[in-house]
């Protein structure tokens, strides 16, 4: 699965801040998930991820780093970009 293409500036803003989009392999056509994670000085943060069905990205963020149940779903967007956005918006990074 390749991940979707998302606007310069939107990359740019990921590079600065040391996001990454990674593509979990293995999953079927139409069912895609991407990881949005933040590489700090050799540690990696799972900050959320986006899950493509039935043509909607669902976005799951980390708002509880340290809880049983992580993450929450903070949105369902047509557009990759709007998802990717809504977990940065949502992540709650506690070092």
């Amino acid at each position: 699965m390749s991940i979707p293409d998302i606007s310069e500036a939107l990359g740019q803003s990921l590079r600065r801040h040391r996001f990454v989009l990674r593509a979990q392999p293995g999953t079927p056509p139409g069912e895609e998930t991407v990881h949005v994670t933040l590489d700090q000085g050799g540690e990696t943060f799972h900050a959320g991820h986006l899950d493509h069905y039935l043509g909607l990205w669902s976005a799951f963020a980390v708002v509880r780093p340290h809880g049983v149940f992580r993450s929450d779903e903070v949105g369902r967007h047509e557009s990759f970009e709007d998802a990717v956005l809504a977990v940065l918006m949502s992540f709650t990074h506690v070092e």
